[in-house]
């Protein structure tokens, strides 16, 4: 259970974080604020901040958190304070997930991958907005993560760099695009770097084939079969938000274990009834056959689906016209797959809401890395980056783009089971602080980094 609710955290999220060498680190010992901390704090006040508090990082630095215009955020500014700024934007989360703040109050703690501690510890300050729902939440996280960069501009900060991970991948693209002059250096990990649309889309035709070729067996999701909605019900809210993590992970649990159930009895019976379900799944779906290509997806969509159709104003997929197929089926089984497998329409005002919040245009002034696995299992990679180096091609901007490519990694506890999987956004710490300090290099050198 200490698992599930680990995961349920962190859910779909990228929460990157990572290690640095110590080279750059600067401490002093801990003691009260010193002139400059005093009329930056003065200042914080004067800038916006409302119910602020500002405590000691254990580097003699400070952490704000406050609030701007009545949204939450953290910043954490180092006591030798270069005058540049790290925003960060984390992941998705199921709906009813408390929506916390990540930087740590010490942002040189707890941060194994050092997406946040690497930047800190070179004399960047770190910071993160809220963002005003959990789910899909990426048009209040672009506004409230602006805000956040104005009020940095407003304390001194003369050039900040946007990171993002999965969905918060999603929203450094919109921001880079949409203020281009805003940002000096953007790093798009796992991220949703292509549309909304075929994102979703994707994990929709998994749920579709899922459902189809477990009808009527021990392996069927729980809840409401429906494509077009959650499959189970919505989690507490309001006064009872507090049970929140403990529903969550009640829910994960009744999504996984058929799942994982049929990857059980397909790998102890190779060539069996199971294993020909999910050869037949992924060639469908066009996923691949790994245990989190199924849960991950399918447990996003079965928690999340009416939220995502309420953020959007409706239903952004559409496969009313789609012809599915797969080489282990006969002609007559391939035409009857076709008849029933479950279809759903696109409310055309949706898709538009959906590529405004965000479809990445290629148009953007920042120095850029994205990286990602080889394979990922909720973000697919053969979706996005193809399109996200399709639209910088058409706008011209190669100069500012790193394509970065690593190898799949395992997650050994998928959804917080003890099966193995692949990890959505598995990356070690010696990727991201390459990539973290590569970006960094690009805009204070010009040298553009290989890929």
């Amino acid at each position: 259970m200490r698992k599930i609710i680990l995961f349920v955290v962190v859910l779909l999220a990228l929460v990157v974080a990572l290690g640095v060498g110590g080279s750059w680190f600067i401490s002093r010992s801990a003691g009260s604020f010193d002139d400059e901390q005093k009329a930056l704090v003065e200042l914080a006040e004067k800038a916006g901040a409302t119910s602020l508090g500002v405590t000691r990082t254990d580097d003699g630095g400070l952490r704000f958190k406050g609030y701007l215009e009545g949204h939450p955020f953290n910043l954490a500014v180092p006591w030798r304070w270069n005058k540049q700024v790290v925003l960060w934007a984390n992941g998705y989360s199921p709906p009813g997930a408390w929506n916390n703040l990540g930087v740590a109050a010490n942002p040189l703690d707890r941060d194994a991958l050092g997406v946040v501690r690497t930047p800190y510890a070179r004399g960047f300050a770190v910071g993160e907005s809220a963002y005003d729902k959990s789910g899909v939440a990426v048009e209040s996280a672009i506004e409230n993560t602006y805000r956040l960069k104005q009020f940095t501009d407003r304390l001194g900060s003369t050039r900040a760099y946007m990171f993002g991970g999965s969905m918060g991948g999603n929203i450094t693209m919109g921001l880079i695009e949409k203020y281009p002059h805003e940002f000096a250096g953007a790093i798009a990990a796992c991220g949703v770097v292509g549309d909304w649309p075929r994102q979703i889309g994707w994990m929709i035709d998994i749920r579709a084939a899922y459902n189809y070729f477990t009808r009527g067996t021990a392996y069927e999701l729980p809840g409401d079969k429906s494509i077009a909605r959650s499959a189970l019900a919505s989690f507490p809210s309001g006064p009872l938000n507090y049970v929140a993590p403990a529903t969550l992970a009640v829910q994960i649990l009744r999504v996984r274990a058929p799942m994982l159930a049929l990857f059980a009895v397909a790998k102890a019976h190779p060539g069996g009834a199971e294993d020909r379900i999910i050869d037949n799944i992924v060639a469908v779906a066009g996923t691949v056959k790994d245990p989190a290509a199924f849960a991950v997806p399918l447990a996003t969509l079965a928690l999340g689906q009416d939220d995502i159709n309420a953020t959007f104003g409706g239903p952004i997929y559409d496969n009313s016209a789609k012809t599915y197929s797969s080489p282990h089926l006969s002609e007559a089984e391939n035409a009857a797959l076709n008849r029933d497998i479950e279809r759903v329409h696109a409310d055309p005002a949706a898709v538009a809401k959906a590529n405004a919040w965000y479809k990445p245009t290629g148009r953007f002034d920042a120095k850029l890395i994205s990286i990602y696995n080889a394979v990922d299992p909720l973000v697919p990679t053969d979706v996005h980056e193809p399109m996200l180096r399709e639209a910088i091609a058409q706008a011209g901007n190669g100069a500012n783009f790193v394509d970065r490519q690593v190898p799949q990694k395992e997650d050994p506890h998928v959804l917080g089971s003890d099966t193995p999987g692949l990890a959505h956004c598995g990356f070690t710490s010696e990727q991201i602080v390459a990539a973290v300090n590569d970006v960094i290099g690009w805009v204070e050198t010009g040298n553009k980094p290989n890929p």
